[in-house]
């Protein structure tokens, strides 16, 4: 059987089932707003942050604004909400992050306005305008998801387009440290340095007479970050359970000597390679490697770049396909209280030129989903470092249990696949690391 990728119906509707498809974002309720305040706080405890302010804070009190932040890591949105209690804005945000146990209820209670990950969505878009109206503040984090690498991930090209839409006074709030504090590859909990600084990007009075270009040109020159340059300066110190070293070939995986993939495993504090090559990592994230006169990084995101490229060289050959095993999960709207995310079937994916194809078992049938890769800018990896997409409104999860580490390579390729197809995309891709 093959199964159409698209919206299906439900038979039973559970309470979250319906309160979704009833919700509709409105104002922050007050007493939500400072719940959740007091909760992100509470959260930030085990790290606090140094918060920088570049206004007059008093002058931002109750001042409708749009913040736009960058997202280093999944903890963002917590210090974003702690450092910037001058109003209580609409959060833009995908269903995968809100429907967190525990705490949907009061997300939905502060109005945060659902957006479907790199895809076009008309609904948060008139719920955008019909608050605007209202007097609400909006937060977007731009790049959509947490970075990968410690640096800027892509800015979605409509991001310029829609600030001019909104000609809203426009905060930005930029961070240290933050990717160092929380890391993709690894959920464990670390302690350092940690910045937020706060700053008017645009002021509403000058949209009247910016292109979309120069909205563009400013943000990009100001939202670009890469923590590993910024401590390769000033040699902050990270500390946690286990060394930085940890899991971290979740993230490095091809060797740059030999040039294998999936050779590479950690050893306490260092990154070993099958051919007997290792690199320790120190307390700063300073690579250290057993020989400095040929290893060819500085820094940990020049190794991850460089296997992209890798990659990218990869998708171009004409008979590219890439096959993995995974465990099918979706969104769990039944019960959060079993988790977000419930298993569906097995089987494999399969990736090509044209398409990412799942073919295995959905609830017990066999299916096969075909996913056109001309819509699918990524396949974002999640804190359990499994790949997952959206598409025609539909939340998609493959896990690549055996090897976690493939799940990087997938993500890699389908973003390379990608930007073969979409031109602004690649743009958006490279001016993100271009200085």
């Amino acid at each position: 059987m093959k199964e159409d990728v698209k919206r299906t119906e439900n038979t039973k509707t559970s309470p979250l089932r319906e309160r979704l498809e009833t919700y509709t974002p409105d104002i922050p309720s007050p007493a939500a707003a400072k719940a959740t305040r007091l909760l992100m706080r509470l959260l930030t405890l085990n790290c606090p942050a140094k918060f920088h302010y570049e206004f007059d804070k008093r002058e931002m009190k109750g001042r409708q604004v749009l913040i736009l932040a960058q997202h280093a890591s999944r903890n963002d949105p917590y210090y974003v909400n702690v450092g910037y209690p001058f109003v209580n804005p609409n959060a833009i945000m995908s269903k995968h992050n809100v429907l967190i146990p525990g705490m949907y209820k009061l997300l939905l209670a502060d109005g945060v306005i659902l957006k479907e990950l790199y895809e076009p969505d008309f609904s948060a878009m008139r719920h955008l305008m019909r608050l605007h109206k209202k007097g609400a503040s909006f937060l977007l984090f731009p790049e959509g998801i947490e970075s990968t690498d410690g640096t800027t991930q892509p800015l979605h090209p409509a991001t310029a387009r829609l600030i001019k839409k909104l000609a809203m006074d426009t905060v930005l709030c930029k961070s240290h440290g933050s990717f160092l504090y929380g890391p993709k590859f690894d959920t464990s909990k670390r302690k350092g340095r940690l910045e937020f600084n706060f700053e008017i990007l645009f002021r509403k009075e000058e949209f009247e007479n910016m292109t979309e270009e120069e909205i563009y040109s400013r943000l990009l020159e100001k939202f670009r970050y890469n923590d590993f340059e910024w401590n390769k300066e000033k040699q902050y110190k990270y500390k946690g359970k286990f060394p930085l070293a940890h899991k971290i070939d979740n993230l490095l995986y091809i060797c740059p000597h030999c040039k294998k993939q999936f050779s590479m495993h950690v050893e306490e504090d260092k990154l070993v390679c099958d051919c007997g090559r290792s690199v320790a990592i120190d307390e700063c994230y300073n690579l250290l490697p057993d020989d400095k006169s040929d290893f060819p990084f500085e820094r940990i995101d020049q190794w991850y770049r460089w296997q992209q490229s890798v990659i990218a060289e990869e998708v171009e050959k004409s008979d590219f396909i890439l096959k993995e095993d995974v465990t099918y999960k979706v969104l769990n709207l039944d019960d959060l209280k079993q988790g977000r995310f419930i298993s569906v079937g097995e089987g494999r994916v399969e990736l090509d030129h044209e398409n990412l194809r799942y073919i295995g078992t959905k609830n017990g049938e066999e299916v096969e989903c075909e996913f056109d890769i001309s819509r699918i800018p990524s396949a974002a990896i999640n804190s359990e470092h499994a790949n997952q997409i959206y598409y025609d409104g539909e939340y998609y999860q493959f896990a690549i249990e055996k090897d976690l580490r493939r799940s990087t390579r997938l993500m890699m390729a389908i973003e390379a696949l990608h930007d073969m197809t979409d031109p602004e995309r690649k743009k958006a891709r490279e001016d993100a690391v271009r200085k």
